[in-house]
């Protein structure tokens, strides 16, 4: 018998076939699933924040202030040279910490985290409704608790702060579940 060299035509397009699928997968669904993990990313990196400012304000035995004003992020520090309780020191600015495909709100049909609805910047910290401050004791509790959310026009998530400090990531799929 003689060995045949080459390749059928067959072959050829079923290769073509393949190196087509493996092309078409990223753009197929792709795009849903990068824009919702770019909201899942930027919901644990503000968790990730918060979290270092309460371990920061527990191991320095101060209160520390996380101040959200639009995209623009403070960080304050109790001045312990002024009369006390007093956030006037500031450690940090982070302009435009959050990525400009992320919003800031609720999106229609949601609801706020403890019911309600949700403010139009999406920012719900402490007793009054301008107040867009979280507030950590030097015992790791938070004085002004609540939430911050974000969404992609898409999907929403939630980043909540309890009175004792816990910082907890929510995303809303009809309802409010807790993300690991």
């Amino acid at each position: 018998m003689k060995l045949k060299k080459g390749v059928t035509l067959i072959e050829v397009l079923v290769t073509i076939s393949i190196i087509a699928i493996f092309i078409a997968i990223p753009f197929w669904g792709g795009n849903r699933w990068v824009a919702k993990n770019r909201l899942k990313n930027e919901a644990f990196q503000v968790r990730a924040l918060l979290e270092n400012e309460r371990t920061t304000a527990m191991s320095g035995s101060v209160r520390r202030a996380v101040i959200f004003n639009g995209r623009d992020v403070e960080i304050r520090i109790e001045d312990l040279n002024k009369p006390l309780p007093n956030l006037d020191s500031t450690v940090a600015i982070y302009t435009d910490y959050f990525s400009q495909k992320v919003n800031l709100g609720g999106l229609g049909s949601a609801t706020a985290l403890g019911g309600g609805s949700i403010e139009q910047d999406g920012i719900m910290f402490g007793v009054a409704s301008d107040n867009n401050t979280v507030v950590f004791t030097a015992f790791g509790l938070c004085e002004t608790p609540g939430e911050i959310y974000l969404n992609d026009s898409r999907n929403l998530m939630c980043v909540g702060v309890n009175a004792f400090g816990q910082v907890r990531v929510f995303s809303w799929r009809g309802a409010w579940y807790e993300e690991k």
